[in-house]
């Protein structure tokens, strides 16, 4: 004999209740954001390793290049008078070319440390300009002297260490090696410097001294310029078909093709971050080397960059089967358990790690269609036992496929990613909405009747 006072259990609970099923269906969602938010984790730390192994390997062929310069340095006596004391002490007047000339060629290669790989170069780089003498008379009212036979022509390279080679400096007919100088601007890299006192002295005060200097060194990812003349060129060209190019300044004319690109600059002096001259310790110098401008040997996004974006669209894989899995039960009276929602997720979830793993050897590509085939068999396998039909199966398989072509182009589309993803989700939404259009969900077995008008009452 039934006892009315009995409380129905939970199955039969959710074979009655739609809005408890749909209750627990949202629930077993959001446990599985944990193993998606996990899945990031392993992304960033494996991002992370990614980023170390750069560094090691920058070490030691060559870091990220900046050259700034050059600067000629003029020693200086300078007096300090207030009313206390008069204080006497030596600084450098530093003078700016007045036009300034770079030209790059890059020999990029790609290095790898175990399963990473980093984009680095060999530059060969021409830097020819045009400085002036400064004027015997002080160039400041605190300026007592000048000492130009202790002048020195400087530039800054920020891993001088990776020249192959001495430049030397080709300047009034002598050529004259550079030597290790120091880090003579506050915030700069270090400089490399050459004595050129005796030039000075021999082309006198307002001359103008043209001079050149081969650089040949090694660096990784990214060379830049600052510009430091009252006229300045940059050319630079290199066989790499995908060059970002990065700064303050934007080149005039570039042209970029599979087997290469080239690109110049041409700037004037009006929006130099210094002045002509200037005297030691009176600027922000450092604030300058926000000026500086070059180019990047970029790479489109990367696999772990790609495999982060795909797994922020894992709960719409998980909802979407879900989804499915709801439907099928719904419609075809039958009961599943949360354990096989669950099991559905995580097979969603193992993708991702799949893709990042895979990726890692065989490139995003391939690794993308083999995580997919094997998510997508594995899922139609159990759906085809847990829906009890075949059919069914096929319809999980097919949605399946849909949604990793779709995530697919999204991934390939950089610029237009949101905008495909929205449209998508709106269409996949939309499309939702139409199916279940006709369904009731105070009775889901049955479809309700469309909505028609009242009949007309006979006449007497």
């Amino acid at each position: 004999m039934i006892n009315e006072n009995e409380k129905p259990s939970l199955a039969e609970r959710l074979r009655e209740s739609v809005s408890l099923k749909m209750a627990v269906v949202g629930f077993l969602i959001l446990v599985l954001l944990i193993p998606v938010g996990m899945l990031l984790g392993v992304v960033a730390e494996r991002s992370q390793l990614r980023d170390s192994a750069a560094e090691d390997i920058l070490r030691g062929w060559g870091g990220r290049q900046l050259i700034a310069g050059p600067l000629l340095l003029v020693p200086a006596t300078v007096v300090q008078t207030d009313a206390y004391e008069r204080r006497v002490t030596s600084r450098n007047m530093n003078i700016l070319p007045e036009s300034l000339a770079f030209e790059a060629v890059l020999d990029p290669q790609v290095l790898y440390r175990g399963i990473h790989e980093v984009p680095v170069y060999r530059a060969t780089v021409s830097v020819r300009g045009v400085l002036r003498v400064p004027s015997a008379d002080p160039a400041g009212p605190d300026v007592q002297t000048l000492d130009f036979a202790r002048a020195k022509f400087a530039m800054a390279v920020a891993d001088a260490a990776a020249l192959r080679a001495t430049p030397v400096l080709h300047i009034g007919g002598r050529e004259i090696p550079f030597t290790a100088g120091g880090s003579l601007q506050a915030g700069w890299p270090p400089h490399i410097v050459a004595e050129v006192g005796e030039v000075l002295a021999a082309a006198g005060p307002r001359a103008e001294l043209p001079f050149r200097v081969e650089l040949d060194f090694t660096g990784g990812e990214r060379l830049q310029f600052l510009p430091l003349a009252d006229a300045t060129h940059v050319s630079v060209e290199a066989p790499w078909a995908a060059p970002s190019f990065i700064g303050r300044h934007l080149p005039q004319e570039r042209q970029v093709e599979d087997d290469g690109f080239t690109a110049e600059w041409q700037l004037t002096g009006l929006g130099r971050p210094l002045p002509a001259e200037w005297l030691d310790g009176t600027l922000d110098t450092a604030a300058a080397l926000e000026s500086a401008f070059g180019v990047e040997l970029y790479e489109p996004v990367d696999l772990y960059q790609k495999t982060e974006r795909a797994t922020k669209y894992a709960v719409l894989f998980i909802g979407l089967s879900f989804v499915a899995y709801f439907l099928f039960e719904t419609m075809g009276r039958f009961l599943l358990h949360p354990m096989q929602y669950l099991l559905v997720g995580f097979a969603n979830a193992l993708f991702y790690l799949l893709l990042l793993s895979l990726a890692e050897h065989i490139g995003f590509g391939l690794a993308y269609l083999a995580s997919a085939v094997a998510s997508i068999l594995l899922i139609a396998g159990y759906s085809q036992s847990v829906l009890r039909s075949s059919r069914r199966a096929g319809v999980m398989a097919a949605l399946l496929a849909g949604l990793y072509g779709f995530l697919y182009l999204v991934l390939r589309a950089e610029d237009y990613a949101m905008l495909a993803g929205a449209v998508g989700l709106w269409c996949i939404l939309g499309t939702i909405m139409y199916l279940t259009r006709h369904v009731d969900w105070y009775r889901p077995g049955a479809t309700a009747a469309p909505t028609c008008s009242a009949p007309r009452r006979a006449r007497p």
